[in-house]
């Protein structure tokens, strides 16, 4: 870290750092340590104060910034977690991402499964946008996922319980308990004892609700002046309303219950109550991302700070593009080989039977039943940092490598490039899965994950190829479609090529009739089709027709037309794909 990020002088409201960067603060007053713990900063040594944040779902708490006092001279230090914290009750500190801000806006939708193309009440979400991506952005779109996901519940009911409690009362409501009666008259009381049945709404769930939409009307009125956008104040308004609603039914909420949000799941509501998913995702987003409290001319005060770990954003983020990569792969396994291989997150890894307390954890690892294929760790890191040359991370990763007898690792990692190695000793190979952009973009992070995982794929499942080359482009044979492809290896399906002649025919009637731009049917191809014909059929015949089949494939580059053959070898199992043919037009 370098002060050269920045050097300030005491008395603005907002300082800018860059993630894990350092920035200094000249001429501060002598109060600025009574400051600092009033902002929630803890004292860890006599100059040095530090702000942290604990995860909803972990019992992690991480580092958000570190701030040294040095006579008048403030150095304040970020890591890896980006947003708007407290500094001073008067003054906060942006912390800006290593990537863009708009990337990191997407994540979070992804990750918690918002759709940034939401209406809500048919006004469209970028209406609420400016032009530039910035960090209040993503609390507007929260609020905006949270008042969509309390209309559902709305729509279905709150959850509530029946509780029963016991009363002495002069006027009868509820079940009179006899019994009881005739006890206070025996003791001069002529109140009549009665069992009462209440609907108490108060609740984990609720109670959730309600704590995230306190954090969210706060951070409306901190953020109030920077939108002027005529639906932003009708959007803080239903925010207010849905808030009340929960306060007249008698739900409340409290930092101090964080606990009891924190181990809640919709896991642990019935079956038929899954309707408040949306909403508790969007609540934990919210609740996760908000901290601090700050003292206050002598009271505790609730103040809001939003923050997003980068290391935990971007692992969760990765295993999202995991899962939707896998699941673009299987679009095209025609033969469904790929059923039982999904993407698991943190998968645990016990080496001893009867210890289960010791136990291993990668990031992520792509598993077939029981067996593991690859083994993937996200890091977060900071361009030109190889975690190969970490010794802890690859020590950590090569451990899971011995334990889950995988032999594909590698590391995600958004911000370096692209790089394959080989494990000498086992064969092993340990990719840098990266981006071959010079810019970090979403998009470019997924195509390399895709690449990733299909070479894993494709090297147990060879099939893959001329599955993945139909998708990119068109299946090349007359009279049959893609559906047809799950047959592809059977001696009695139309890939078969007993009759060459008869096959090639096929092959280019499908290419000059139905995908070519550069001519309307086979005539206008070279001597009618002919020379393209007897190239296919020499191909065909160079192949041991009785355990061979074909899958052609038509493809477009650069303004030219071609056909790939792709010859399935059921003996050996393997794929050869020829030299393409071009196709030549008159």
């Amino acid at each position: 870290m370098s002060s050269d990020d920045g050097h300030y002088s005491y008395g603005s409201k907002t300082f800018d750092v860059p993630e894990r960067g350092e920035i200094c603060i000249e001429d501060c007053p002598e109060s600025i340590v009574e400051q600092l713990e009033r902002a929630s900063f803890e004292r860890v040594s006599p100059n040095v104060f530090r702000k942290t944040q604990e995860t909803f779902d972990e019992d992690t708490e991480y580092t958000v910034l570190t701030a040294t006092v040095d006579g008048s001279m403030l150095r304040v230090e970020a890591r890896d977690v980006v947003g708007i914290v407290s500094l001073t009750p008067t003054a906060k500190v942006q912390i800006n991402p290593k990537i863009d801000w708009e990337p990191v806006f997407d994540m979070v939708l992804a990750v918690y499964d918002q759709n940034r193309s939401l209406e809500y009440r048919g006004v469209p979400l970028e209406n609420f946008l400016a032009d530039d991506i910035e960090l209040s952005d993503i609390f507007l779109i929260l609020a905006l996922n949270y008042l969509e996901g309390i209309d559902v519940i709305h729509r279905s009911g709150f959850i509530r319980d029946l509780e029963t409690r016991r009363a002495d009362l002069d006027d009868v409501r509820g079940e009179i308990d006899v019994e009881q009666t005739l006890v206070n008259r025996a003791e001069g009381r002529t109140q009549h004892h009665c069992v009462l049945k209440e609907v108490e709404y108060d609740n984990p769930a609720n109670s959730l609700l309600h704590y995230a939409g306190t954090v969210l009307l706060r951070l409306f009125r901190d953020h109030a002046d920077e939108y002027n956008y005529p639906g932003y104040n009708h959007i803080f308004s239903q925010v207010h309303r849905e808030l009340r609603k929960l306060e007249d039914l008698g739900v409340s909420s409290s930092p101090r219950r964080i606990g009891e949000y924190r181990s809640f799941s919709v896991y642990d509501l019935p079956r038929e109550r899954h309707y408040y998913r949306k909403a508790l995702d969007v609540s934990k987003a919210i609740a996760t991302s908000s901290l601090s409290r700050q003292l206050e001319r002598g009271q505790r005060e609730l103040t809001i700070d939003y923050v997003i770990n980068m290391e935990s954003l971007f692992e969760l983020y990765s295993q999202v593009v995991l899962e939707q990569q896998l699941e673009r792969i299987k679009t095209y396994d025609h033969r469904n080989d790929l059923v039982d291989v999904t993407a698991v997150r943190s998968p645990s890894v016990k080496p001893f039977d009867d210890e289960a307390e010791i136990y291993h954890q990668p990031d992520h690892a792509i598993q077939r039943g029981t067996e593991t294929l690859a083994i993937l760790d996200s890091k977060y890191y900071a361009d030109g940092h190889d975690p190969v040359k970490e010794s802890p991370s690859r020590s950590r990763l090569f451990s899971y490598a011995y334990l889950l007898q995988a032999t594909s690792l590698g590391f995600l990692c958004p911000l370096l490039e692209p790089m394959r190695r080989t494990v000498a000793q086992t064969g092993a190979e340990l990719q840098i899965v990266a981006p071959d952009d010079e810019r970090f973009t979403l998009p470019s992070y997924k195509d390399a994950i895709y690449e990733y995982l299909y070479t894993v794929l494709v090297a147990e499942y060879p099939e893959l190829e001329p599955f993945r080359a139909v998708d990119d482009n068109e299946l090349c044979l007359d009279g049959i479609d893609e559906t047809d492809l799950g047959r592809a290896r059977e001696m009695s399906s139309p890939f078969a090529f007993k009759d060459t002649r008869e096959f090639s025919l096929r092959v280019v009637k499908a290419a000059a009739d139905q995908h070519s731009w550069n001519v309307r049917n086979r005539k206008d191809l070279e001597q009618d089709g002919e020379w393209t014909r007897e190239q296919i059929e020499t191909r065909c015949g160079e192949q041991y027709k009785h355990t061979t089949t074909c899958i052609p494939v038509f493809r477009w580059d650069d303004g030219a037309e071609w056909i790939d053959l792709y010859f399935l070898n059921n003996g050996t199992g393997d794929i050869e794909r020829e030299q393409p043919l071009k196709l030549l037009e008159r």
